[in-house]
């Protein structure tokens, strides 16, 4: 073979290692890496007062998403959150009587631009659904221990509304006390197509699973 027919080939097979590399090396080493599951702190360890009828989700508190993406044949983690939620629980004792929580889907952002213009139009459209909305359906009892400063972890049954689709969802949740707050984290497994959500697909180059969560952590502090 000529020198020329070498070179070709050596661009070839440097070309096809590059195509089959770059994404590996994109999602191992420049992508950023993913924020970490939103999860409640240690707590003060221990209970300062009894616990109050009411609380209001605060400063502190976060919501969003979490879902796998496969760019290129490589997997990541896509996770979009924002500040703007509030919320009320009622208390009883150390049982939870009622809790309703409101996240402001159009603040919601990740750490890709091109991402949220999707996310936010043609996947939310928060002009026209610019709230999701969970409602527990049943009282939740946290235990007499968690009025002594225990972390409590329980399954909360309830409803999520997104895009103004309600479903019915349960899921596990843990909630501790921090000092006269209480901090309450959980994850809401949730398949897209349940609120009429078809998962974006671009060919081949990127594919979103059909399933993925709601993060939260509740920031609650004593109302009045």
């Amino acid at each position: 073979m000529t020198r020329k027919v070498w070179y070709l080939v050596g661009a070839g097979v440097l070309l096809a290692v590059l195509v089959v590399a770059a994404p590996f090396v994109y999602a191992r080493w420049i992508a950023p890496e993913a924020a970490a599951p939103l999860a409640v702190g240690a707590g003060s360890g221990a209970a300062v007062e009894e616990l109050a009828g009411a609380y209001t989700a605060g400063p502190g508190s976060e919501a969003g998403y979490r879902v796998g993406e496969l760019l290129f044949g490589q997997r990541v983690d896509a996770v979009g959150r924002t500040s703007d939620v509030s919320g009320t629980v009622e208390m009883s004792g150390t049982q939870v009587t009622s809790g309703d929580v409101t996240v402001q889907m159009g603040t919601v952002t990740s750490d890709d631009g091109r991402r949220d213009e999707y996310f936010l139009g043609r996947l939310m459209e928060t002009e026209t659904h610019p709230t999701s909305e969970f409602t527990l359906t049943g009282p939740l009892e946290l235990g007499p221990e968690f009025a002594d400063g225990t972390p409590a972890e329980v399954t909360a049954a309830g409803t999520l509304t997104v895009k103004d689709v309600t479903r019915e969802v349960e899921f596990p949740l843990t909630a501790v006390r921090d000092g006269a707050d209480i901090q309450v984290s959980g994850a809401i497994p949730l398949t897209f197509t349940d609120v009429g959500i078809e998962p974006p697909a671009f060919g081949d180059v990127v594919t979103v699973d059909d399933t993925g969560e709601v993060e939260f952590l509740l920031a609650l502090t004593p109302t009045g």
